[in-house]
Parts: structure tokens; C-alpha cells; sequence
């Protein structure tokens, strides 16, 4: 289906009110066994105290539960309910895991329901339904009409599920108020008649069933099975009319509303007990030996208070509740499986809507599958309701960590604690019901948890398979966790069918021994009977401390396995990442390569016309001048395409090192104005600098690269603003949130041919540049941004840009500096205007050490020139030779290369520092290196050197040293 077919879709779906959604949260959550398990499972299990306050907890544990699926449905509004926040928060993987257990507990609810009409059938209208051919399974009895009364029941609502929704819903309504309704009615019965007589609930807990805080939990623990469905709504999000923030106080209702349920059949079951039976315990404990309508205590306590009236009305009620079951779980059931097909973990099949934008092949499948399991006969039910517990805490596990993740996103401490809650009960209910329960889950509700496991790494792997899009496979210990689930259950499964299979031997000898022993008496076949119990009890402990001991073990198997296989991807992982970036980096060079051989030709192209021009053509001085300025212009540019590599190179290997020093911020600005000035007038460029906004100048920071990222800006928006554009500087101070600081707002802004969105997400990415910017001839590296992005991020600051193309772009940087102390500002003012006096150096006496020739004769024109007399060494140890055979005092200054051979700067330098006449080792040595960057600069401090001049020697601050040092 095309995007604006589900978008229509979507909008059709919208037709639940919310009184519709809570007959669906109430309608899935109590059905059948509202009716039924009171008087089987309930009050054997805690008593009637018990059993009332068990499931009002168990009710708060779900309220819990609902609290995060209310919080996950305002944010996640689709049909794929604990699929979708899965999903959203913890994977792909996950996800299926989460949706193929819970698609098992709709689908188990809808068979449960469904076999269940059999069951009430039978009570209330005896062989009605008892006709045609039958068969046994496991000692019950199966009649065809019977299967007939089910079938009919699925496949009536299954079409109207497919064909009719909204009639569904309503349908819905009706039987879930015609459920509240009965059920109230025969309370009200109940309590009228309880002036005559009725039974006394005492003991008000199990007597044979441990402590009442034990009776408590084992109530508590059924709660997921009790309440499940309640949440089925989430799958119904997206057909809200309503804003989903209703959806708690609904869920809150249906969960009130199906606890008054619940609570109120227990308490009806022991209002009337058959005659000749004196407590519920008793009543309780052979129901197997009654019949008809004394067989199900239910339906007996409303025949006691209100006759055939009360079993017709609460037969009405269960009907309702059966029929509720199936309408609402074939509607949860049919959207997540939509949206399992949505996600592509089923067939596109089964996405497909109907006309009424019903799912409507997913619900065919639901109704093909279901009109099978009435062939089972009543032997379902019990599998069925413990396999439901073991998905409904799985999906609720799930659905808590997704919301506990979300929380943690978003910072809200309340849901963060239910999250956790949610989860932590939900897997206590899980290790409960998977070792823990007492009369444990029946041996083929086990064999079913194996076998739909393993359907599920099948159905995985087809998934997987078929996921081009790599989306699946992420996760390795959702499998494991599967995997070590098959093995618990398929081991528990064996554990069981040994237990049966001893108590059956152990039975058949007990009977051989009965027979054949006539002179035991009574009390010898009671104490014989107990003896052989505790036996079979002992074993079964032994049995089961055995597979604690072997489950163990495989745990630590599989936990070392796991970490192991995590290693092994990791490292398969690290490699394909490795192989990505060099893959990319090597792109990206070949890319700057290309770039680099064009812009690295063009200014050497001039600068070798220009020499050839001045050569053959230059006649007057000011041509001479002329061609020389355009040299300069041009070894300049050239001279900032080394600096870019040179400067990435070192933020690459990490060498780079920031030096905070004293600042004027406004002198900096001004320093910045004029620098682009001239430039910016001939390109008729209209050029501002605003620094009215710093309140105060004096900060801390590295000079050095704070200019370099203020030029490389300005430098990007001139190249990139055309003719009679607009380029804006400004600053702004703002309160920093350290004391002492303050924060400072650069923004750069042009009115130049500006970006396309999806290169201002790369404009940072060192070597790239967009294709438009090598068309229109403007030369660059594709460095200058990363450098200024790197440098700002190592400043501790923020660097943004917002861009248009054809319309301009803007560049905001953002950086919190330190302040200056008032001594300090004195200090810098002082040493600033010392500082800009060149002194006279006639008469001044230099050594000057380099290995080239070359270099050695420009710097000696240059000293010459201002005064210096001049002697010359090839390198380091050269030098020292010379300084030691010198008089004391001789050399005013010796100017030192690094690299040079035998000893170079440092050590040449360590080594007159370390010359035993003191005039000797205290001369001035300032290193005049083409290592210019702050490391160089630190490092030579450390080998004693007094200064630094960087080359290619800018003259004026080769002067300004030497004044700075000499004076």
C-alpha cells in the first residue's frame, strides 16, 4: 500500500470512543476463567481472604504495568503496541522477540475462549451440546456438537471482526456492560439472601498451603493471567477518536472493573456449598466429584441466592465474557499482527486491509487456525492458561524497559521507577511460574513453550534472511535468552513427564499391594499412602536441585559463549569499521589530492610566470615591484594551503596543544577589520565588525587559534560572497555559568551563494568541498572548517551553521573564557606597549646556525640589513664549537635551526647551556625553525632556547623578538 493509502487508512481507524476502548480492556481481561477458576484455582490456592486481597494487589502490580503502556501510547500512536515501543527503544531483535510471545498470548486467549463454551455448556445445560460422533484425550470426553458450539463461536466473530468493525465494538460494549451488570445482579442476590443463611468463609486462608503471605504472592503472581488483556488497547491506538492521555483512567476502570469482577465471583463461589459438605476447603478440594451445576461454584452460589433466574443470568454474563474474549483478541491479535507485517517479521499478507481498513487476512488466519482447537477438547484450557502467563510478563518486561528507556531520555524520575518496577516484577512472575510454582505448569504447556520457541527462530531466521535493510541480527542475547529458554523448558518438560510417569508406577504398585494385601487396615493404607507421597516429594526435590545444578551450568556456558561470540563480533565489527573509514578517508584524500594538485599549481603557476615576467619583460623598478608583490600574493596563498595540512595533520595525530594567554578580545576584532579591509573594498564587499557587545575584552585563551578560526570564517565567507554582497562579524558576551568566565558569541554572516542542506551536515568533514565551489574557481582545501570546528571543540566550545543556498550562510560560534585578573590586564597592557618598539641592532653581533644555504643567506641579508653583523654555521655542533671558542661575550644572540645534522637546535642549544663560562652559557639563542606550531614553540623553552621565530621569516616579528630578547 502506497504512503498516502495508509495515511488514509490511519485516518479511518479513528473510530473507537472511550467507552468502546474500555469494553475492549475489560472484555479481553475477563472471560471465561472469571467464571470458572475461583472455584478451581483461587480459593484452593489462598482462601477467600486470600484470593480478594491477592487479586486487589495483583491489580496495583498491573495498574504499574499500565502506567507505562499510558506513557509509551502517548508517544508511539500505531497498532503495534509493545512491537512498536520495543522497537523504537531496544531493537529490531527484541521487537520480534516481544511480539511472537504476546501474539501467543491473544491467540491462546481466543482458543481458551473458545474451548471454554464447551466447559459452561456442559454445567449448565448438560448433554445439550452432546451429540454426534466423540472421542477422548486424556480422559475427556470430545462431542461433535460441542466443536460445532466453538466453531460457530470463532467464526461468527471473526466475520464480524473482518466485515463489520464497528458493529464489533459496539457489540462489545454491549456484552462487556452485560457481563458488569449480570455479575452485580447476582452479588446483589447474594447479599439479600445472606440474611437467611449462607456460608461462613472460615478459614478465611488455605490451611494446607504454607503462610498467608505465601497464599498472598501465589495470587499476586497469577495477576498477569488474571488482568491480561487489559493493555490489548495499545493495539489500538491509531483509532482513537480521543487524545491518548484518556487512556490511563480507562485502563484504570477496566482494571477496578474487572477485580469487582473477579473478587465478586470468588465470594460467590463460597456462599452455598452442596449438602453434606461443611467448608469451602472440602468443597473446593473435590470439586471433581460433583456435577452439573454443583461442579462449578460459581453458577451453584447464584442458583443457591436467586434459582434458575441467577444460573440464567450469570450463564448470560459468561457468555459474555466468553464472547468478549474472542471480539477483543481477535481485534488485538489482528493489528499486531499488521504490524508485524508492517516491520516485515511476517509476510506482506498479512498487512493487507480490507474494505472496512480491517486486517482483514490476518484475521482469516486467526479464525483458520482457531476452528482447530476445539478438537482438543476441555485438555487446552489448561495448557493455554499457563502459556499465557509466560508471554503476557515477557511482553510485560519489555514494555517496562521501553518506557523506563524513554523516561531516562526525557528525564522523568516517575516513570523511570515504574519502569523498573514493571520490569523486576515482571521477571520475579516469570522465574515464579517457570520453577517456582508449586503445582508447576502442565507438561504440555511446557512442550508448547519449546515448540512455539523454536517456531520462532525459524520464523527468525526467514526474517532475517530477507532483511536488506540489516535491521535484524543485532542483538545476540535476545537469542541466547531464546535459546536457554528451549533448553529450561524442554528440560522442565522431561522433568515433568518423569514425574507423571513415577506417580502413575508408583500408583499402579501401590494398588497391586492394596489388593494383595488384605490385612492392612485403614489407618496402614493412610500412613503407607503418606509414606510413598513423601517419597515422591523427596525425589521431586531431588529432581529439581539437579536441574537448578545442570541449568546452571549451561547459563555459565551460554554466558561465556555469549561474551566470547560479543568478542569475536566486536572485533569483526571494529574491522568493518576500520575498513569503512579508510575506505572513506582514502576517498576523501584522493578527493583532496585532486583538489590539492589544482590549487597547489595555481600559485606556484604564478609564481613562475610572474618570475619568468620579471626576468624577460621588467624595465622599470616599479614593474620589478610589481611582479614581486604578486609573488608575495601568491607564495602567501601557497603558504596557507601548507599551514591547513600541516595544522589537520597535527589535530589528526593529536599533537595539537592549546596555549591560554592574556587577550583583547576588541583588539583582536579591530586586528580582524583591518586585516580584510582592503580585500573586502576591492571585491566591493560591505564589511562589518561589531564588538560593541563584549563588556569585558580581557580574556585567557590561545591567541593563536582563535585567530586562525576567525580567519579561516572571514576568510570562507569572502571567497564564497560575490561581488557587492554583505559580510557581518559580531560578538556578543552573555553570563557564563562558571564564575570567572564568560561566554562569547562569534557569528560570521554572509549573503553569498550559501549551501545546500545536505553539505552543511558535512561542511565539518575534513577534504570535503562542494562540487559548486570547484566550478565557480574558488580555491581551498576543504580543510579550513574541520580545523575550525576541531580547534573550537578543543577550546571547550560550540561552532553551529545555518545556510541556504543562493541565500547566504552563518556561522555561530560559541566559547566560555576565563576572564583576566586586573594585575594581569595591567601586566599585558604594559608588555604590549613594550613590545612595539623595534630597538637599533647596529653593531650587534649574530651566530646564525642553519644546515641550508640558502636560508642561511636570506636570514643573513635580513639581519644585515638592521645592523647585525653576521657569522654563519652549518649546524648544531658547528655552533657550539664557535661559541666555546669565542671571548666571553662575543655573540649578542645566536639564531638556531631545529633539523639540522650531527646536533640539531635542542641539543646544540643543551649544550652552550651547559658550557662552563657563564656569559658563554647565557646567550641568547632564539630558534628560527620552520617547526612553528605551539608543541614547537613549548619544546624549545624546554631546551633552554630564550625565543622563536617561525619560518618563512615575517621580518617585523623577527625584529620584534629580537628587540623583546636583545633589550
Amino acid at each position: 500500500m502506497s504512503d498516502s493509502s495508509r495515511e488514509t487508512a490511519n485516518e479511518l481507524k479513528r473510530y473507537l470512543n472511550p467507552l468502546q476502548v474500555w469494553a475492549l480492556s475489560f472484555g479481553c481481561a475477563v472471560g471465561w476463567g472469571a467464571f470458572v477458576m475461583p472455584g478451581t484455582t483461587f480459593l484452593p490456592m489462598a482462601g477467600p481472604l486470600g484470593t480478594s486481597l491477592g487479586l486487589i494487589l495483583g491489580a496495583v502490580v498491573m495498574f504499574i504495568i499500565g502506567i507505562n503502556y499510558h506513557f509509551l501510547m502517548n508517544r508511539y500512536q500505531d497498532a503495534g503496541g509493545t512491537l512498536t515501543y520495543t522497537v523504537k527503544n531496544l531493537g529490531y531483535d527484541h521487537g520480534f522477540m516481544s511480539a511472537w510471545f504476546l501474539i501467543l498470548v491473544y491467540v491462546a486467549i481466543i482458543w481458551a475462549n473458545a474451548s471454554a463454551l464447551a466447559l459452561i455448556s456442559k454445567n449448565l445445560f448438560g448433554s445439550t451440546f452432546q451429540f454426534g460422533f466423540y472421542y477422548q484425550i486424556l480422559g475427556y470426553d470430545v462431542y461433535f456438537g460441542e466443536i460445532l458450539l466453538s466453531i460457530a463461536a470463532v467464526l461468527v466473530c471473526g466475520t464480524i471482526c473482518i466485515n463489520a468493525k464497528r458493529l464489533a465494538v459496539w457489540i462489545q460494549v454491549v456484552l462487556a456492560l452485560a457481563m458488569v451488570l449480570g455479575i452485580a445482579i447476582i452479588v446483589v442476590a447474594v447479599g439479600l439472601k445472606s440474611g437467611d443463611s449462607h456460608a461462613v468463609p472460615v478459614p478465611a486462608f488455605a490451611t494446607d498451603q504454607g503462610s498467608s503471605f505465601k497464599q498472598l504472592f501465589c495470587i499476586i503472581a497469577l495477576s498477569p493471567w488474571a488482568f491480561v488483556g487489559f493493555e490489548s488497547i495499545s493495539n489500538s491506538t491509531a483509532g482513537f477518536k480521543f487524545s491518548t492521555s484518556k487512556s490511563l483512567p480507562i485502563m484504570t476502570i477496566a482494571l477496578l472493573t474487572s477485580v469487582f469482577s473477579y473478587v465478586a465471583l470468588s465470594q460467590i463461589a463460597i456462599t452455598s456449598l452442596p449438602e453434606g459438605v461443611t467448608r469451602w476447603e472440602q468443597y473446593t478440594r473435590n470439586l471433581g466429584s460433583f456435577s452439573g451445576l454443583k461442579g462449578l461454584p460459581t453458577f451453584y452460589g447464584a442458583y443457591s441466592a436467586a434459582g434458575d433466574y441467577g444460573v440464567k443470568i450469570l450463564g448470560i454474563a459468561a457468555f459474555a465474557g466468553i464472547l468478549t474474549g474472542l471480539i477483543g483478541n481477535f481485534i488485538a491479535a489482528s493489528r499486531l499482527m499488521y504490524s508485524m507485517s508492517a516491520n516485515r517479521m511476517l509476510p506482506a499478507w498479512f498487512g493487507v486491509l480490507g474494505k472496512d481498513y480491517t486486517p482483514k487476512n490476518a484475521l482469516l488466519f486467526l479464525m483458520c487456525i482457531s476452528v482447530l482447537i476445539p478438537f482438543l477438547g476441555r485438555t487446552a484450557i489448561g495448557w493455554i492458561v499457563d502459556v499465557n502467563t509466560i508471554g503476557a510478563v515477557i511482553a510485560y518486561a519489555y514494555t517496562s524497559a521501553s518506557a523506563f528507556l524513554v523516561a531516562r531520555r526525557e528525564k522523568n524520575t516517575k516513570i523511570q521507577i515504574t519502569g523498573i518496577a514493571g520490569f523486576i516484577m515482571s521477571i520475579l512472575f516469570l522465574v515464579y511460574f517457570m520453577l517456582l510454582y508449586s503445582d508447576g505448569m502442565s507438561t504440555e504447556s511446557y512442550l508448547i513453550l519449546a515448540t512455539w520457541s523454536i517456531l520462532g527462530f525459524l520464523c527468525f531466521r526467514a526474517v532475517f534472511e530477507r532483511d536488506r535493510d540489516r535491521r535484524f541480527g543485532k542483538s545476540t542475547i535476545v537469542w541466547i535468552g531464546l535459546l536457554f529458554l528451549i533448553f529450561l523448558t524442554s528440560l522442565l518438560w522431561v522433568k515433568r513427564a518423569t514425574d507423571q510417569m513415577t506417580a502413575e508406577v508408583v500408583g499402579e504398585i501401590r494398588s497391586y499391594y492394596e489388593e494383595h494385601d488384605p490385612a492392612q487396615g485403614p489407618i496402614d493404607v493412610y500412613e503407607t499412602e503418606l509414606y510413598i507421597e513423601n517419597l515422591l516429594n523427596k525425589t521431586d526435590r531431588r529432581i529439581t536441585n539437579n536441574i537448578i545444578i545442570q541449568m546452571s551450568l549451561n547459563i555459565i556456558s551460554l554466558i561465556i559463549m555469549f561474551f566470547i561470540y560479543s568478542i569475536i563480533a566486536k572485533r569483526e565489527r571494529d574491522a568493518v569499521i576500520e575498513t569503512t573509514k579508510a575506505n572513506e578517508r582514502s576517498r576523501s584524500k584522493t578527493v583532496f589530492l585532486s583538489n590539492m594538485s589544482h590549487d597547489i599549481r595555481t600559485p606556484m603557476n604564478a609564481i613562475f610566470g610572474y618570475i619568468d615576467l620579471a626576468e624577460s619583460e621588467a624595465k622599470t623598478y616599479e614593474e620589478l615591484k610589481e611582479y614581486l608583490g604578486k609573488i608575495r600574493g601568491a607564495s602567501s596563498h601557497l603558504m596557507a594551503l601548507i599551514n591547513d595540512i600541516l595544522e589537520m595533520s597535527r589535530i589528526e595525530s593529536g599533537k595539537m596543544e592549546l596555549e591560554a594567554i592574556p587577550v583583547d578580545l576588541s583588539s583582536t576584532m579591530d586586528d580582524l577589520r583591518d586585516l580584510f579591509s582592503s580585500q573586502m573594498k576591492e571585491k566591493k564587499i560591505e564589511y562589518s565588525v561589531d564588538a560593541s557587545g563584549i563588556k569585558n575584552e580581557y580574556v585567557y585563551c590561545d591567541k593563536t587559534r582563535l585567530n586562525r578560526v576567525l580567519l579561516n570564517l572571514v576568510s570562507n565567507a569572502y571567497k564564497f560572497t560575490p561581488e557587492g554582497g554583505r559580510v557581518a562579524v559580531s560578538v556578543i558576551e552573555k553570563p557564563a555559568k562558571e564564575p570567572g568566565n564568560a561566554l562569547y558569541e562569534i557569528s560570521v554572516k554572509d549573503n553569498g551563494i550559501g549551501m545546500s542542506k545536505e553539505f552543511t551536515e558535512r561542511v565539518f568533514d575534513a577534504f570535503e568541498r562542494e562540487v559548486d565551489s570547484t566550478i565557480s574557481g574558488i580555491q581551498g582545501t576543504g580543510l579550513g572548517l574541520s580545523i575550525v570546528k576541531n580547534i573550537v571543540e578543543m577550546m571547550g566550545g560550540t561552532i553551529e551553521v545555518t545556510s541556504e543556498k543562493d541565500k547566504g550562510s552563518e556561522f555561530v560560534v560559541n566559547l566560555e573564557l576565563p576572564l583576566q585578573t586586573q594585575e594581569d590586564i595591567l601586566k599585558a597592557k604594559e608588555s604590549s606597549a613594550g613590545n612595539t618598539e623595534i630597538m637599533d641592532f647596529t653593531g650587534k653581533i649574530a651566530l646564525l646556525v642553519d644546515d641550508m644555504p640558502i636560508n642561511r643567506k636570506i636570514a643573513a641579508k635580513l639581519l644585515e640589513r638592521n645592523g647585525f653583523v653576521v657569522e654563519q654555521a652549518e649546524n648544531g655542533q658547528e655552533a657550539v664549537e664557535k661559541v666555546r671558542e669565542s671571548d666571553p661575550g662575543y655573540y649578542d644572540v645566536v639564531l638556531m635551526d631545529i633539523q639540522m645534522p650531527l646536533l640539531n637546535g635542542y641539543e646544540a642549544t643543551m649544550a652552550i647551556r651547559s658550557l662552563s663560562d657563564p656569559l658563554q652559557s647565557s646567550i641568547p639563542v632564539i630558534a628560527m625553525t620552520a617547526n612553528a606550531f605551539y608543541e614547537d614553540i613549548k619544546k624549545a623553552q624546554e631546551a633552554g632556547m630564550d625565543g622563536h621565530i617561525a619560518k618563512p621569516i615575517d621580518v617585523k616579528k623577527m625584529l620584534l623578538e629580537l628587540s623583546r630578547i636583545l633589550s
